[in-house]
């Protein structure tokens, strides 16, 4: 039996109609499994889905309300704001505390990183960095599909700084994320070459013989089978793919094909941990919010994925 934690994310958005999509899997899970989703004190809810506070071991599908006030808050979907981004921030927190109280696997529901930040967040980048730090171990985001797995080696930080994060980028920490990962088992590593036609042999920027060419050394220094350059405008092509991952240099590079071919299969596993972490691998989507077209897809391939392993 798993104990999983699922936080809410920014309430306004698409997250509680995803729940309620997903809502006869869910039961059909909590009978197997103890499975809690974290949410703040507002107006939303998932129908007939019991509260809990304490104990916390009943057995089931439950909400596991926190509070840092008796005030509950009223949201509108599809109308974020400063309190929805704050709120969502808090119950990551909120679950990430119930998630070291209980061992728990975490999936996690999209929030809005602007909406973060207006609510005064400092320095808010995503879940993959808010989760490195809060558990003081480097984290990896892993892009994961039915056919494709994309790891970008920086994530989320401006174009123009893509470079100077790489030559900061720990080799050694990945190498260790992959031998402990429960989602890949030796497999077989491709890494993309940063620049147009993997630079050329150097005629257009040499980070390939340069940063990149030190980093996989270690990875193959630790047995992993390790190859590249490949030119990232035919990586990627229709047909079959011949890695089990794939190394991308900058969060577009990976993504954008990932996205294209996955579609909303796909899920955000963070790598580094000591237990799983899962993500859709969509957005808010506050402009559909509310609408009922929202499509579970990725909350399901979450709970698929978690509960499989």
């Amino acid at each position: 039996m798993k104990t999983i934690l699922i936080s809410e994310g920014d309430p306004t958005s698409i997250n509680y109609e995803l729940m309620v999509s997903a809502f006869p899997l869910l039961q059909s899970l909590g009978k197997r499994h103890r499975i809690y989703f974290i949410r703040g004190p507002h107006n939303l809810t998932v129908p007939s889905l019991p509260n809990l506070t304490r104990p916390i071991d009943a057995p089931g599908f439950y909400s596991l309300p926190w509070s840092d006030s008796k005030k509950s808050r009223n949201f509108i979907l599809g109308k974020p704001s400063k309190t929805s981004g704050r709120m969502a921030y808090d119950s990551l927190l909120a679950a990430m505390d119930w998630q070291k109280e209980l061992g728990a696997d975490l999936i996690t529901l999209p929030l809005s990183k602007e909406w973060v930040g207006k609510a005064g967040i400092k320095g808010f980048r995503g879940h993959t960095e808010t989760l490195a730090e809060y558990y003081k171990r480097p984290t990896f985001m892993m892009m994961s599909g039915e056919k494709l797995n994309v790891i970008p080696l920086t994530t989320h930080v401006p174009l123009k700084d893509v470079v100077k994060e790489l030559k900061k980028f720990s080799w050694k920490e990945l190498s260790k994320a992959l031998l402990r990962s429960r989602f890949l088992k030796n497999p077989k590593i491709a890494y993309l070459g940063l620049n147009p036609h993997a630079g050329e042999g150097g005629k257009i920027g040499d980070e390939e013989l340069t940063i990149l060419a030190a980093g996989v050394q270690i990875l193959r220094k630790a047995k992993f089978s390790v190859e590249g350059p490949l030119s990232a405008d035919s990586a990627f092509l229709p047909g079959g793919f011949a890695y089990d991952l794939y190394l991308a240099g900058y969060h577009d590079q990976g993504l954008i094909p990932f996205k294209l071919l996955e579609g909303k299969k796909g899920v955000n596993i963070t790598l580094g941990l000591d237990f799983t972490r899962l993500s859709p691998d969509h957005g808010t989507a506050f402009d559909i919010a509310g609408k009922g077209i929202a499509d579970p897809t990725g909350l399901i391939s979450c709970l698929e994925r978690l509960t499989e392993t």
